[in-house]
């Protein structure tokens, strides 16, 4: 399952924070060449890099993916598409980088792609108060847990530009005092 980042740079790089430093030599040398031609400093997609940033998810996963789930669409949600398994799936759960997607059609074709749409406005109350609780339970039994650091609310524009540029350890918490 590849979940991409709600927030940050993630038009253009989603996961390339993440991921770079797993790019092999070929891709490397092959990015060089693309970052001079299009004015990208070394190690950076240019805007709407499909084909890069797909290398970039690809190079990050173990091999072919079943699932996408997707707050961002746009250039990120082609990329990710082209990282799924034959009848993988993309969610759409968003837009955070764009209200339109470059996926191209023989991406969805070749691979027997299924693209989806969600939204919590589909669930009816009783199943929305049902999610919650079930949820509540889970982390109140400590079966869940998320990857976080805590910083002082005085450093708040210091971790927000962590968490923008992906060097966060996972959501950021602001404690007062």
């Amino acid at each position: 399952v590849v979940r991409l980042p709600p927030t940050g740079r993630a038009a253009t790089d989603a996961v390339p924070a993440t991921a770079s430093a797993s790019a092999s030599a070929s891709d490397s040398a092959s990015a060089s060449a693309d970052d001079s031609a299009s004015g990208s400093a070394p190690g950076e997609l240019a805007p709407g890099d499909v084909a890069g940033l797909a290398r970039r998810f690809a190079d990050a996963c173990d091999g072919p993916v079943d699932l996408v789930l997707d707050p961002l669409y746009g250039v990120p949600a082609a990329a990710a598409a082209r990282t799924l398994r034959p009848g993988g799936r993309l969610v759409n759960l968003g837009s955070a980088a764009a209200e339109t997607c470059p996926l191209d059609s023989s991406t969805l074709r070749s691979r027997s792609l299924r693209i989806l749409g969600y939204t919590n406005n589909e669930l009816s109350r009783e199943r929305r108060a049902a999610a919650v609780t079930y949820v509540a339970e889970q982390s109140a039994a400590g079966r869940l847990s998320v990857t976080h650091e805590v910083a002082p609310l005085k450093q708040a524009p210091q971790a927000w530009e962590r968490q923008a540029s992906g060097t966060a350890d996972g959501r950021i918490v602001l404690a007062f005092g």
